[in-house]
């Protein structure tokens, strides 16, 4: 997978396509992101400066109009995997030598 940024709007204008990682945004890019789209389960930060620092917005959507202090003014981005993970809680039942149970307390899933 990978994510698009727009020079324009509503994903118009010119483009760049990027995957994982630290990236420098090139000539044509830099200062003039204004939508980007973002797949499930990543995030995008983009940064104000090339090396990564000064102001930065984290992106875990598509957005279709970057507002804010980043809209042009983006020179670095960081795209990584967001590792989504869902934990149920699990019954826990305890018995000891000689309790006595009914089987239809405990249900079994495939």
């Amino acid at each position: 997978m990978t994510v698009t940024v727009y020079a324009g709007p509503d994903y118009k204008g010119k483009s760049a396509t990027l995957g994982k990682g630290r990236h420098k945004l090139d000539p044509s890019m830099n200062d003039c992101i204004s939508s980007v789209r973002v797949p499930a389960g990543w995030t995008v930060t983009l940064f104000e400066n090339a090396d990564f620092t000064g102001e930065q917005v984290s992106l875990k959507d598509d957005t279709p109009k970057l507002e804010g202090a980043l809209h042009d003014k983006a020179s670095s981005i960081v795209i990584a995997e967001t590792e989504v993970t869902f934990d149920e809680p699990r019954p826990l039942y305890v018995s000891r030598p000689g309790d006595e149970y009914d089987a239809s307390w405990f249900k079994f899933e495939d």
